[in-house]
């Protein structure tokens, strides 16, 4: 049996937090005011869509071993720094991937304040992290949500670029069929083998997995994909008309290119070191 439900949330870390919110601001988003993990010393915007996905981008208050991970990643760059994974259970599923290779940590609760029209509410969720060396190319975790009506607000869910949840995120390796193996016992899944990539389907998203060449004839040789592998790359939205989101971005001085397949894609350089496609 399956006890993760898909991705649920990306999260781009960054190292100026007001920035990043003027930045997906101007990228067609719509940023939720800011929340603040006080056990954490974190603080974030999300990015909210109606199939109950979502992405953050997400800052260090003050570095410490709470956020250690997060606060040695931005001192290297900015960009997907972890995947959070869906579970009606993260005690349940650190039991099943306490083991090797994936070491569950000990499920932790936590929550952060969230204002709402009608007053400050409390959004509160339970997290169970994989070790980082069992997932090739960011840290995933699982996040159980008891309040995803203060989350996924329905005032914030319509976004000027089109957007309607995540579509896919890339990550680069050395070895695709290899992390393929990871995922597929994470997800409880099969993986479908394609000329250039390896896809890894999930009930929300799908995790693609390519090589360095050919993530870089994917995405037009993009900066980013100068790093050494396993890192993520890019998330993938779902839109309606992918030309239309062309035009959307364009009107707001963005500026994009078209993929072979039609997507519309926003390099690493202007969304915190991650190539965004749209289509």
């Amino acid at each position: 049996m399956a006890l993760i439900d898909g991705v649920d949330h990306v999260v781009i870390a960054v190292r100026g937090l007001d920035d990043a919110y003027r930045q997906f601001t101007r990228l067609g988003f719509a940023p939720t005011p800011r929340g603040t993990h006080t056990q954490l010393e974190t603080a974030n915007h999300t990015m909210m869509f109606a199939d109950m996905t979502y992405f953050e981008v997400l800052g260090v208050t003050r570095a410490g071993v709470k956020n250690a991970y997060y606060a040695d990643f931005v001192r290297h760059r900015e960009g997907i720094a972890g995947i959070a994974l869906k579970a009606s259970d993260a005690r349940l599923v650190h039991d099943q991937f306490k083991g090797a290779p994936f070491h569950a940590s000990e499920a932790i609760d936590f929550a952060r304040p969230v204002d709402m029209p009608d007053g400050h509410k409390e959004a509160r969720f339970t997290v169970t992290q994989f070790d980082p060396a069992a997932t090739p190319g960011a840290r995933f975790f699982v996040c159980q949500h008891y309040t995803p009506e203060l989350v996924w607000r329905r005032d914030m869910l319509t976004h000027a670029n089109g957007a309607l949840g995540l579509k896919s995120v890339t990550i680069v390796v050395q070895d695709p069929a290899a992390a393929a193996q990871r995922y597929e016992a994470l997800f409880a899944t099969r993986s479908t083998r394609h000329a250039d990539r390896i896809d890894v389907s999930t009930p929300t998203c799908v995790l693609t997995l390519m090589t360095p060449a050919s993530a870089a004839q994917r995405f037009l040789k993009d900066p980013i994909l100068r790093l050494q592998p396993p890192f993520c790359a890019a998330i993938g939205f779902k839109v309606v008309d992918a030309g239309g989101t062309d035009l959307a971005l364009r009107s707001r001085g963005v500026a994009t290119r078209s993929l072979r397949d039609g997507a519309v894609i926003i390099g690493s350089t202007e969304a915190c070191g991650t190539i965004l496609t749209f289509g």
